[in-house]
């Protein structure tokens, strides 16, 4: 049975899902494209991009080399709302410098990074490495093959380590072996709070893993890092029933989430596993119409917009006539290099499972 459609203000999908209480839900995910103008309140596109089918990833690249640029907007429920900015850093002016910092403000709410130029380590022998001195940028991509993290199969031949939190970062090292260490990439975002130093950079022991930095940015987390992929029942090796990570600290995994995934006690959290965007960059109250500034990352140095604060209408017929949804906006994808911005807002509509398939002759999505 094909989804049957009317002409609406924006894009739209059905989606079949199941919440976190394993409630199974149609749901209709609505996309709408906006012009940035500064200073003022973000103007509908006379087109709209489509909605992504599937993730997509920089340099047109897979998972097995590349980390994710823009993803798959199909989740048929979010838990919280993500903002996420794919942009690049801009020294001011236009002219190289070695270090800079650079802010995404929603609301009353920040996040601040630091971006340094590439660097790189040098071997010390039995003592600390040193570090080179950041190489002048005018420009660098945020995106989390740059930030903290990567794999070390050097140190310990025996046992290749993988970031859980990022495989594909910079910086990760477990022991002072020449052959890891010389010349090893450092990373280019980091919190300024919680910076890799030389005193901090081997990881010693891969149990010690969760000690180290948190990787950042401004973009999507990949799905199969830490802490996302523990929503869904997963753990990553080398953590032990009982340690208490900087993530579940944070709440952003249950308690006791490794005790529980081992003995099968842990459920799919599904609305939450939906949420990529950065830590601090996922909202539990949104209302569409916040002041979004950004700071280093366009070419004047600041921009400052408002989102537009419309609550689209959308009703869903399965059959039984039109149903109104609860519509709240879930994701907010910012573009400074295009001067755009996509908001997608989500409606679901609960409906009895898979038996009851055969009873919906219907799908029918109507959006005001």
């Amino acid at each position: 049975m094909a989804p049957t459609t009317t002409a609406s203000p924006g894009v739209f999908q059905i989606v079949p899902g199941r919440d976190d209480r394993g409630g199974h839900v149609f749901s209709v995910v609505l996309k709408r494209s906006y012009r940035i103008v500064p200073g003022a309140s973000a103007e509908r596109l006379d087109s709209d991009a489509a909605v992504r089918l599937i993730d997509e990833y920089y340099d047109q690249g897979d998972p097995e080399w590349s980390v994710v640029e823009h993803e798959s907007e199909l989740a048929p429920l979010k838990a919280l709302t993500d903002v996420v900015v794919v942009g690049k850093a801009y020294a001011p002016g236009g002219r190289p410098i070695p270090r800079m910092g650079i802010e995404v403000q929603v609301g009353d709410r920040s996040k601040r990074l630091l971006v340094s130029g590439d660097r790189h380590c040098h071997f010390r022998g039995g003592g600390d490495p040193d570090f080179s001195d950041p190489e002048p940028f005018a420009e660098m991509d945020i995106r989390y093959d740059r930030a903290y993290g990567g794999r070390d199969e050097v140190s310990l031949p025996n046992v290749p380590f993988f970031y859980p939190r990022n495989f594909m970062g910079r910086g990760v090292v477990m022991r002072n072996v020449q052959e890891a260490v010389e010349g090893l990439p450092l990373p280019n975002i980091e919190d300024p709070e919680d910076l890799i130093m030389p005193e901090r950079l081997f990881i010693g022991e891969p149990d010690r893993w969760h000690l180290q930095p948190i990787p950042q940015g401004f973009g999507w987390r990949q799905r199969t890092w830490y802490p996302r992929s523990a929503l869904l029942g997963s753990y990553p090796a080398f953590l032990d029933p009982g340690i208490v990570t900087a993530e579940e600290t944070m709440g952003l995994v249950p308690p006791d989430h490794v005790a529980l995934a081992k003995q099968f006690r842990l459920r799919p959290l599904e609305e939450q596993f939906a949420n990529g965007a950065s830590i601090g960059l996922m909202f539990n109250s949104f209302r569409g119409d916040e002041t979004v500034t950004l700071r280093g990352l366009t070419s004047d140095g600041e921009l400052a917009f408002a989102l537009p604060g419309e609550t689209p209408a959308i009703g869903l017929d399965l059959g039984s006539g039109l149903k109104p949804l609860d519509v709240h906006v879930h994701t907010v994808s910012i573009r400074p290099d295009d001067m755009q911005v996509d908001l997608i807002w989500r409606g679901a509509l609960a409906y009895a499972g898979y038996a009851a398939l055969s009873t919906i002759t219907k799908m029918h999505a109507e959006i005001v």
